[in-house]
């Protein structure tokens, strides 16, 4: 049996497309790049030049005119998700589309909706699922060496004062939808409990537009294991990126080895400890002066290979397999994102 060549167009022909799903789409045997969207004459000029693509269009219109691709990848700005998505539905046309899916929980019920209706496939694109930091995190909570873990803490920090699109509500901009859709996929992906409670703060900073650049978020999974997020685009020192706790040890990251370094006993080995009863503590010692059997290890992150996410996307689009994001988890995406919005009401 020949191996299917899914014939794709994309988009949209922003940092996204041009660094991410382009350049995966012509290193992949099973994807022939056929045509572009963008309403810029000079990135189509770009594009044409750079990838060999003879049909670059400035609208959809005239790219549905002139073909039938079997797959869409959209990576337009969040605005234009839903009205495009519904286009490609109508043109019997399936979608991958970048994250995050809509503007709202209602536009992503209504996608959803008419992607049943119209029998076509469609999933999101959250890289992070399939990164080596991902399948590191992964090894460790399953390893069982930090025991009952209790906390997964996330944070991504810098100092960016954002002037592009992504700066401005109207345009569905802010780190919530930005970052924030990949590492809330993340923590749902890495714990697969769904989340029971949460809390949320946003702030505008320093950004030069009205869209957040600062996001406080916990969420307390349906397994107690309590999955905490700053996002922080307004600091000068860098915030700690990985922490997580187990009743046994911590395992945090260190960007500077790009590894991680755990730390963690052994229940069997800890000294026994004898509550005290009275009042008054024993020759007014207070807290623990016990010496822990500590055991260390470094795990390199090089050591975690990731996974090819354009693989995963052949393998549902072209082979029927499931999809590696399934539209469920994204919905619960959105619907936590929207959470985090109602949380400030």
């Amino acid at each position: 049996m020949s191996r299917q060549v899914l014939r794709t167009a994309v988009l949209g022909l922003g940092r996204i497309a041009w660094q991410y799903h382009i350049q995966a789409i012509i290193k992949h045997d099973g994807f022939e790049l056929i045509a572009v969207v963008d309403p810029l004459m000079e990135r189509r000029l770009e594009a044409a030049g750079e990838f060999k693509v003879a049909a670059c269009y400035a609208a959809t219109e005239e790219m549905y005119a002139a073909h039938k691709p079997d797959l869409v990848v959209i990576a337009s700005p969040t605005a234009f998700h839903k009205s495009q998505i519904l286009e490609a539905f109508e043109h019997e046309c399936d979608v991958f589309c970048d994250k995050p899916l809509a503007l709202s929980l209602q536009d992503t019920d209504e996608i959803l909706a008419a992607m049943n209706q119209s029998g076509r496939k469609l999933m999101v694109y959250q890289p992070h699922r399939g990164t080596s930091e991902t399948a590191a995190i992964k090894w460790i909570l399953e390893s069982g060496l930090l025991g009952e873990i209790y906390m997964v803490k996330h944070a991504i920090s810098n100092f960016d004062r954002r002037s592009d699109w992504q700066a401005f509500r109207k345009n569905g901009g802010g780190m919530l939808n930005n970052y924030g859709a990949h590492y809330i996929d993340q923590f749902l992906y890495l714990n697969n409990a769904g989340f029971s409670r949460m809390f949320c703060e946003l702030r505008t900073l320093v950004t030069s537009g009205d869209a957040e650049d600062m996001v406080k978020a916990i969420f307390t999974a349906k397994n107690n294991v309590i999955f905490d997020l700053d996002i922080n685009m307004a600091t000068g020192q860098p915030i700690q990126p990985w922490f997580i706790g187990g009743n046994c040890g911590t395992a945090v990251f260190n960007p500077a080895e790009t590894a991680w370094e755990l730390k963690y006993f052994i229940p069997g080995e800890m000294p026994e400890i004898k509550p005290q009863n009275g009042m008054a503590a024993v020759n007014r010692v207070y807290g623990s002066v016990e010496v822990i059997p500590w055991k260390t290890q470094i795990l390199r992150q090089s050591d975690f290979p990731p996974l090819d996410f354009y693989a995963k996307c052949y393998d549902y689009y072209a082979a029927d397999s499931t999809p590696f994001v399934p539209v469920a988890e994204t919905r619960e995406v959105m619907r936590v994102i929207e959470q985090c919005r109602n949380c400030l009401i």
